[in-house]
């Protein structure tokens, strides 16, 4: 029999406290939520945007934090990082989002669903041989250095029609082509950002009006932890985010 309330019933009439999601969780269900309501507002489907979680430094249990709170899609820049994560989660979608070297492409095809990187007809040949090698599909994107900042990879946009006009000749089979990545600067306003978010945009709608044989998608890999709203609302598919899940880096 319990006593007089506050002494056998220590919450008394009030609920217990709600139990303190991890902090992880907690960012990935902010994120969730911002990404929705900003598709809304403009008019998107939501399940038009996939979220990727850069995994770089994080650890296997962050990780795993981040996958059970409903993540599919981990991106890695470097390949022995993300072999090493990937044999202990099962299961995840692996994106390549940093310079991949044209010495690590059998590691890459045998590892990643999605290539964010390719910038030059050579590794894309090189790719398309290893694919077929394996049977294997692959999705590549092309990255486009809009702001043309010599410290990032990337082709220059006026480069992009040479290059696919160049494949033409020999059209890749395995590996589809199927849109288009961009790193702007870091900014603290990420309006300063959307000029090359519209840029990427513009450039995708040119390539799909060119009909290319190979080229299969539509998809914009742009935005990221600071300026992901943005993006959306320019025509990001796959945004980018590390911090924004995961906080600073230790």
């Amino acid at each position: 029999m319990f006593g007089p309330k506050g002494f056998g019933d220590p919450f008394g009439d009030q609920a217990p406290p709600a139990p303190t999601l991890p902090p992880i969780v907690k960012a990935l269900a902010d994120v969730t939520e911002r990404i929705q309501r900003t598709c809304i507002e403009i008019g998107r489907d939501p399940s038009s945007v996939r979220l990727v979680a850069i995994t770089k430094t994080r650890t296997v249990e962050e990780i795993k934090l981040a996958l059970d709170a409903g993540a599919e899609d981990l991106g890695e820049n470097y390949i022995q990082e993300a072999r090493e994560k990937a044999r202990k989660l099962p299961g995840a979608r692996w994106h390549m989002v940093g310079n991949l070297q044209k010495n690590k492409v059998n590691l890459a095809v045998d590892l990643f669903e999605v290539i964010h990187s390719l910038d030059n007809l050579g590794l894309i040949r090189r790719l398309e041989k290893r694919c077929q090698a394996r049977h294997r599909r692959l999705t590549g994107l092309l990255q486009v250095n809009f702001s043309e900042e010599k410290s990032k990879h990337g082709l220059a946009a006026g480069e992009v029609m040479t290059l696919l006009e160049e494949l033409a000749e020999d059209p890749p089979e395995y590996l589809r082509l199927s849109g288009l990545m961009t790193i702007p600067p870091p900014v603290e306003d990420p309006e300063l950002n959307r000029p090359y978010f519209k840029q990427a945009a513009e450039l995708l709608a040119e390539i799909q009006a060119r009909n290319f044989s190979f080229w299969h998608g539509g998809e914009l890999s742009m935005g990221m932890s600071d300026d992901y709203l943005v993006a959306i609302e320019e025509g990001a598919t796959l945004i980018r985010l590390g911090r924004r899940i995961f906080g600073d880096r230790h």
